[in-house]
């Protein structure tokens, strides 16, 4: 492994390694969350670290295709965008060739879900988190820009039932409780409720929700109540606070990953996280320790007395069939 600063704040990582998806995520989102972290003090301010990726998996020219890949991810805000025909699509600005690779992508099934668990305090699965995957041409892609991309194009309706589907089929195969993860903005759309209630009828389905605080929080609790009533477990992702919502509402809370990453490093996260834990056993919700890649954190997690824990020390996303 050999690091090269190119020119100001752009570096090279040169890695010689058996490619793997599952273990090149790892390692992405590892470089990503350690650099995020980094903070410095300059004349009398505090400079944050914001962090873009360019990935190239190419033996020829793979710094000029890193280079392009990187632009993307600017300019999308995304994490990471890794070189292939989707990231020149996308530096091209063709509308038409990005709508029509969107909507193959959609049709042919290279849309992929993988599956990491949540387990309980004997490292039992509880159940499974679907991650969405954009499997094109052994690229990684990073799921919340094709997303952004799909709701820009009118696709993300076609997309959101395709995996929703897909979800449902694989709980009935596996006899497994599966999660699919959902935006607020997805539950206050009164279509994708009733489509939801109708796909998950008398499934083992968890839906893991990304609360946002923008979304109207009445219309978002008359949402849940009514998916609650029709029999699906809910879960809130990403959760600091949980005082917007009464007991009963609510089955799982996991925990925000800043807090969880920061519980080996202060007594602020181990504090905040505690009360969280506290109140969710007041109210009869299970509690996630999510983001755990270290040994050091799980024990942290364990102390405060987590239910449950998600990261890679346990598991790798993985295909269940």
């Amino acid at each position: 492994m050999e690091l090269f600063r190119i020119h100001d704040d752009k570096f090279a990582l040169l890695l010689d390694t058996p490619f793997e998806l599952s273990k090149m995520e790892n390692l992405i989102f590892a470089l990503s969350e350690e650099m995020e972290r980094l903070s410095f003090a300059y004349q009398n301010k505090n400079i944050e670290v914001e962090v873009h990726i360019g990935i190239s998996f190419d033996h020829f020219e793979p710094l000029e295709k890193a280079q392009k890949a990187l632009l993307v991810a600017k300019a999308e805000n995304q994490p990471f965008v890794t070189y292939s025909e989707f990231a020149n699509v996308l530096m091209s600005e063709n509308e038409e060739a990005m709508e029509a690779m969107m909507k193959s992508a959609i049709e042919n099934g290279q849309i992929v879900l993988h599956f990491q668990a949540i387990v309980d305090q004997n490292e039992e699965p509880f159940y499974y988190e679907a991650l969405l995957r954009l499997a094109y041409h052994q690229t990684l892609q990073s799921p919340k820009l094709f997303l952004k991309i799909a709701k820009e194009r009118n696709l993300y309706n076609a997309l959101f039932e395709s995996i929703a589907h897909k979800v449902a089929q694989l709980c009935d195969q596996t006899g497994l409780r599966l999660a699919l993860n959902l935006s607020s903005e997805d539950l206050i759309n009164t279509n994708h409720v009733s489509f939801l209630k109708t796909c998950f009828a008398e499934k083992s389905i968890v839906l893991e929700i990304q609360y946002d605080p923008k979304t109207p929080l009445g219309n978002l609790k008359k949402a849940m109540r009514e998916l609650k009533d029709a029999g699906l477990m809910l879960a809130l992702d990403n959760v600091e606070l949980i005082n917007e919502f009464e007991a009963g509402l609510i089955d799982v809370i996991k925990v925000h990953g800043d807090l969880i990453r920061n519980l080996a490093l202060g007594a602020s996260a181990q504090l905040t996280c505690k009360s969280l834990v506290v109140l969710a056993q007041s109210k009869h919700i299970q509690s996630v320790a999510t983001h755990l890649n270290a040994k050091a954190v799980v024990e942290a997690a364990r102390e405060l007395e987590f239910d449950l824990f998600q990261g890679y020390i346990f598991e790798q996303p993985h295909s269940l069939v």
